[in-house]
């Protein structure tokens, strides 16, 4: 009987589902996305975790500077400290209210406070040397080049003197809005870089009397000095809106020389080369860097090497190599037989041996943030809050620290000793320098 009741039940189900009288659970399915696309995250940087030395607390997003006799300067609480590089102990505050950078030179510490005064004090001790009014200075450093100091107010530059800060004299430029970026100092001139607004901006290179303040001359369309020598000023040109561009002339720099001290152009020197279908990066050629009598210039293909000191028309480099397949700027200085750059994809560094043109670079596994290189070391800090130091040569992540910031101000060392500035959290990190990497 009951094997009947089932086959009864069973029929009328199935008559059921044929009349359409029961409705079923919808089927399921998982949300497509618009877009689907994954790439490799690489292999992780392995090295030892390094431990420091020692740490020291300090105001976030402040700058320190180590000096030449083992004292580390920085802030706290918006005071200057003196810090013992060997063991991180504290053997000074000075001041209070203080912008926080810090320029060191001599023995002697510079800095400018909140409410626009100058401050000089000797950095072992930290004795005031001498201070001045306030008001004198909205920069948040001062440039401290032999016995001047320069600081800029809106768009003045003072200058005064570096052992007792006494003003010598003011320089206004009321065609820009600020006094403009000081560039270089060389046979008793200042060189001015500004940005000059109008109908439209351009650069200006501006040359002023060391000692008196004077303005010499000024030059519209010109970039800073890449060199001065002999009384000439190097200077590119840059271009301008009034410029016709001779679709049948090859790419070219242009260096103007001017008279260091009249202003008058003596003289011109155009470096071109061959215009090419297969660049690699095209709109990027430019870049120059000058090592002694080295001039080093990027194209769109290839990195040229001209001798500075025997300039010839249409001349061609004494070497050429191929430049890498990306967009990259000359940075830095010539060492370790290596040239540097830039690279325009982020923000971190590469480089090329000289000897045979191959292509180094340090490999990280996060974006960078902060390189500097010393020595046989390259010293790398990530976003990711991880610190990487390299073997330059070889190319080896060496050590790792864990500092817990995404931002860093300039890693510094002395001696054995690096200075790690995690400026998120405002921490100093000292580590020993491994051999290898000195």
């Amino acid at each position: 009987m009951k094997k009947q009741t089932k086959l009864i039940h069973a029929t009328a189900l199935t008559a059921t589902l044929l009349c359409g009288t029961v409705s079923l659970p919808a089927a399921i399915h998982a949300d497509a996305p618009a877009v689907s696309a994954g790439f490799s995250g690489g292999q992780a940087i392995k090295a030892p975790v390094q431990k420091p030395l020692w740490t020291a607390a300090v105001d976030p997003g402040s700058k320190a500077a180590v000096t030449d006799d083992g004292t580390v300067l920085a802030f706290s609480g918006k005071k200057l400290i003196a810090l013992n590089l060997a063991t991180g102990k504290k053997a000074f505050a000075y001041g209070s209210n203080l912008k926080p950078s810090v320029q060191y030179l001599k023995g002697t510490a510079y800095g400018v406070g909140e409410d626009g005064h100058v401050y000089a004090l000797h950095a072992k001790t930290g004795k005031e040397l001498w201070k001045t009014a306030a008001g004198l200075s909205d920069a948040d450093e001062p440039i401290v080049i032999g016995d001047t100091v320069y600081v800029t107010k809106k768009q003045t530059l003072i200058a005064l003197d570096a052992a007792t800060g006494k003003p010598r004299w003011k320089a206004v430029e009321d065609q820009a809005e600020t006094a403009g970026h000081l560039s270089l100092e060389a046979e008793g001139i200042i060189f001015m870089s500004n940005s000059i607004s109008g109908a439209y901006s351009y650069s200006q290179l501006k040359a002023i009397d060391k000692k008196t303040g004077k303005t010499l001359w000024k030059a519209p369309f010109q970039a800073e000095p890449l060199a001065v020598r002999d009384g000439l000023v190097y200077s590119r040109r840059e271009a301008s809106l009034f410029d016709e561009e001779d679709p049948d002339e090859p790419p070219h720099i242009t260096l103007s020389v001017f008279n260091a001290k009249t202003g008058e152009k003596v003289g011109e020197r155009v470096y071109s080369w061959n215009r090419t279908n297969n660049s690699r990066s095209a709109g990027f050629a430019g870049s120059m860097l000058l090592s002694g009598n080295d001039l080093y210039l990027v194209t769109e293909d290839a990195i040229h090497q001209y001798d500075f000191a025997h300039y010839e028309k249409n001349g061609k480099p004494v070497k050429k190599w191929n430049k890498p397949s990306y967009p990259i700027d000359l940075t830095g200085s010539v060492h370790a037989g290596r040239i540097y750059f830039s690279i325009y994809d982020g923000y971190s560094i590469g480089g090329m041996k000289l000897v045979d043109g191959q292509e180094v670079q340090w490999g990280a596994d996060n974006p960078v943030v902060r390189t500097e290189i010393y020595g046989n070391g390259v010293y790398i800090g990530q976003s990711d809050g991880v610190f990487h130091g390299y073997n330059l040569q070889t190319t080896a992540p060496d050590f790792t620290v864990n500092t817990g910031s995404r931002n860093y101000g300039p890693t510094l060392r002395s001696g054995s000793t690096l200075i790690i500035q995690a400026q998120d959290n405002g921490r100093l990190i000292a580590v020993q320098v491994p051999k290898a990497l000195r």
